[in-house]
C-alpha cells in the first residue's frame, strides 16, 4: 500500500462512511458504489421560488449529513458542496443577478455549539462561498431556545421557531446585494422561513434560501433516534 493510502486510512478510517465496507479506493470517505449513490442523490431541487436544495435526502446523503453534524466531521461540508455535480451549476443558474453575494449560516445555540465546537450550518455557508466566489456573513443571531424539530407537526414548527431569530447587526444593505441563508436540511421550511422573515423585517429584502439536503417531514420523523434527544434545531 502506497504512503497516500496508509495517511488516508489514518485520517479517514478504512470503511466506507455509507455502507461500511472496505474499500482501497475511498475517496476519502466514500467507495466507489457509495459515490455513484450519492451522484444519483445530487438533484438539485427547488423546493420554491425562494428556496433550493442541493440533494434528495437518500442513503448516502443522510449517512454524510450525519457526520457532518454529529460526527465531528466539519470537511464534510465541503465535501457535500464539491461532490454535488451539475446541482451546484444549477445553484448558480438559479441565484438572481447580483454584486455582492452574501451566505448566512443559520445560527447554532450556543450550548451546542459546545458540544459540536462548530456550527455546521457555517461550515457549509464557507464551502458555498468558496464555490460561487461569495461572502460569509453571520447576520443572524438565536433569540430563544427551541427542542428538536424533528418529532413535530408543520405547525407545531413554525411556532417551535417563530421569532427565533433576529439580525445580529444594524447595517444595511446595499443596493445589488444578494442574502442566501444557509441550513443543512429542508423540511418543512420553518427555521429557514424563520430566518427568512427575520431578514426582511430588518430590510434585507433580496434573500433566499440554500440547504443541501430535501427531506420529507415523514421520513423526519423516523430520524429523531438519531438525533440524540433534544436538539437546537440548526
Amino acid at each position: 500500500m502506497s504512503l497516500s493510502a496508509n495517511v488516508s486510512r489514518f485520517f479517514f478510517g478504512s470503511a466506507c462512511l455509507a455502507c461500511g465496507e472496505g474499500d482501497e479506493a475511498l475517496d476519502p470517505w466514500l467507495c466507489k458504489d457509495c459515490k455513484r449513490r450519492l451522484a444519483s442523490e445530487s438533484a438539485g431541487i427547488y423546493v420554491s421560488d425562494d428556496a433550493f436544495s442541493f440533494y434528495v435526502m437518500g442513503t448516502v446523503s443522510r449517512k454524510l449529513i450525519h457526520a457532518l453534524k454529529y460526527g465531528s466531521m466539519p470537511g464534510m461540508a465541503l465535501y457535500l458542496v464539491r461532490n454535488s455535480g451539475l446541482a451546484l451549476q444549477e445553484f448558480r443558474e438559479w441565484l438572481p443577478r447580483h454584486e455582492r453575494l452574501f451566505f448566512v449560516p443559520v445560527p447554532l445555540h450556543h450550548s451546542r455549539y459546545r458540544e459540536r465546537g462548530y456550527n455546521q450550518t457555517e461550515k457549509l455557508a464557507q464551502a458555498l462561498a468558496a464555490a460561487c466566489g461569495g461572502r460569509v456573513l453571520n447576520l443572524l443571531k438565536r433569540r430563544s431556545f427551541s427542542v428538536s424539530q424533528t418529532k413535530l407537526s408543520t405547525e407545531e414548527r413554525q411556532a417551535n421557531v417563530a421569532g427565533a431569530f433576529a439580525v445580529r447587526s444594524s447595517s444595511r444593505p446595499e443596493p445589488g446585494d444578494l442574502f442566501v441563508i444557509v441550513d443543512d436540511v429542508f423540511t418543512t421550511g420553518a427555521t429557514t422561513g424563520a430566518c427568512l422573515y427575520a431578514l426582511r423585517q430588518a430590510g434585507f429584502e433580496h434573500a433566499k434560501v440554500c440547504t443541501m439536503l430535501y427531506e420529507s417531514h415523514l421520513s423526519a420523523r423516523s430520524d429523531y433516534a438519531a438525533d440524540c434527544g433534544v436538539e437546537w434545531n440548526a
